[in-house]
Order: C-alpha cells, then sequence, then structure tokens
C-alpha cells in the first residue's frame, strides 16, 4: 500500500479522524479510569513501544536490550531502562531469577492491552483518511499486523540519541505528565461538544469529575491545567468553572494529530512494501 500523497492534515477526513481519536480513548476511560495508566504520558509511551517490541524479537532482557539499541546502551543504562519498564508496569519478569543468567521479561498483559486498544483506534482514524487502511483494520487481530507495527515504531524510538529524553508534543510539554494528553482530549472533546468546529473557545472544567475520569488526583489536574496556561494554551473563563482553550490550542491539538498520523500512516505503508 501506498498511502496518498498530501499532507495528513489537509485530506478530508482529518477532521473526523481527529474527533474519533478524541472520544474513543476518552469512552475506554469512562469504562474503566486507569485503562491508559501505564502509557499514560509520552516518555513512558516510548518505552512500552520498545518493551513491546523487545518481546517480539525475544530479546526482551538485559543483553538483548543492548543488541537490539546495536549496543547504545551501557550495561548500566540498560539496566536502569529495564528497571524504569519494570517500575512503571510495563513488564514483570518471566521467571524466577537464576543465577548464572539473564533475566528475562515479558509485557505486562494490561499494557499489551492498553496499546493494541490504543493503535486499533488510530487505525480507525486512519481509515477515515485514506480508505486503504480499512483492511489494516479488519486484519488488526492478527497478531503480525501489530507486531510490525510495533517494530516500525521501535526503529524510530531506537534511532533517538537517548531514549529517555522527553518527547516534546505540541501541547505545551503536557504530554510529559501522567494522563496530561487526556486531559487535554477532554478539553478538546468539551469544545467539540459544544459545537465548534475545532479545539478553542470556552469550556466548563468540573475538575473533580475530570480527576475521577483520568484515575488522578485533583491536583494532578490542576497542575496539568496550569500546564497549559502558562504554555499560554489555556485562559481564564468567564466563570471560575470555565477555561477558554485559546487558537493555540486548537493548532496544537491539530498539529498533535497531524504527526500522530503521519508516523502511524508510515508505518502502514510499511506493512505491505
Amino acid at each position: 500500500m501506498t498511502p496518498t500523497t498530501g499532507p495528513v492534515h489537509l485530506r478530508p477526513g482529518f477532521d473526523a479522524a481527529m474527533r474519533h481519536s478524541t472520544h474513543a480513548p476518552l469512552a475506554l476511560l469512562d469504562r474503566d479510569p486507569g485503562f491508559y495508566r501505564c502509557i499514560g504520558d509520552i516518555p513512558t509511551y516510548a518505552l512500552g513501544v520498545l518493551a513491546l517490541y523487545l518481546h517480539s524479537t525475544d530479546r526482551l532482557y538485559h543483553r538483548g536490550l543492548q543488541e537490539a539499541a546495536r549496543d547504545l546502551f551501557s550495561a548500566g543504562r540498560a539496566s536502569a531502562i529495564l528497571a524504569r519498564m519494570q517500575s512503571a508496569g510495563l513488564i514483570v519478569p518471566a521467571d524466577a531469577f537464576q543465577l548464572g543468567r539473564q533475566r528475562r521479561y515479558v509485557p505486562a498483559p494490561a499494557m499489551v492491552q492498553a496499546f493494541r486498544a490504543c493503535y486499533r483506534i488510530e487505525l480507525e482514524s486512519l481509515a477515515l483518511i485514506d480508505a486503504r487502511v480499512a483492511p489494516m483494520v479488519e486484519a488488526y487481530d492478527r497478531s503480525d499486523v501489530f507486531d510490525r507495527i510495533v517494530a516500525f515504531l521501535a526503529s524510530r524510538h531506537l534511532a533517538a540519541p537517548a531514549l529517555d529524553q522527553e518527547l516534546i508534543d505540541p501541547l505545551g510539554g503536557v504530554g510529559r505528565r501522567s494522563m496530561g494528553l487526556m486531559c487535554a482530549y477532554a478539553l478538546a472533546e468539551a469544545a467539540f461538544a459544544g459545537g465548534g468546529a475545532r479545539a478553542e473557545g470556552v469550556v466548563t472544567v468540573n475538575t473533580s469529575a475530570l480527576a475521577r475520569r483520568l484515575g488522578v488526583s485533583r491536583t494532578h489536574v490542576r497542575r496539568v491545567l496550569a500546564t497549559l496556561r502558562d504554555a499560554g494554551l489555556t485562559a481564564d473563563g468567564p466563570r471560575p468553572d470555565q477555561l477558554v482553550l485559546t487558537p493555540a490550542f486548537a493548532e496544537g491539538y491539530q498539529l498533535y494529530f497531524y504527526g500522530m498520523f503521519s508516523v502511524l500512516l508510515a508505518a502502514v505503508g510499511c506493512l505491505d512494501a
């Protein structure tokens, strides 16, 4: 498959795809507020992609990580990455450690479920932009489709100069905070529900309800909202329980999905290469 050329955000269907990728993850959270917890921020997400890739190539262990990264990481660095994966709930030991051999790990079931749901949603969104992605959605339950998407994305992360460097997102760095992007999704959803064509304008925010929805504390929600405000993406609304999503928020939100869809579309293109 060679996807249609031209910028993703200028193609018919982009707005519908962006809305689908906003509503569908939030619907999962409404059923289970902890659903995305293990991949709730961009750096942890990157580690999750790497863990899935290492598992699919039978290299989810210390030396395997070094080999996958072409010895980019020192022994100490590889140990630290595995420790971070385990503490974040991304991986669990495959068996009891035995002296004299490498401990092997497997992806945590909750992490696999979250990633599989995430990529299914994004493929469904891409199908609204390019109809030739639809067969990938239909074949998604085949393990090789999911594994090959993960392998493509992992190759991009392994090419980065530092795996744990926090990735920059166009929403004021909110993606570095746990559930920060999901908070932005909720704000955008409120704007769309109000009839807006873009993720901007006045929205009502109930901090307690938002915290329950995202499975985090109210203090954390306030910190995420402060991050958006400090970046100039939101402003005080006419009432204490309201915020104004600025045009910069709408532009950043669109740019975020443009980047996501472009990368995943490139991955889809490689599946039939």
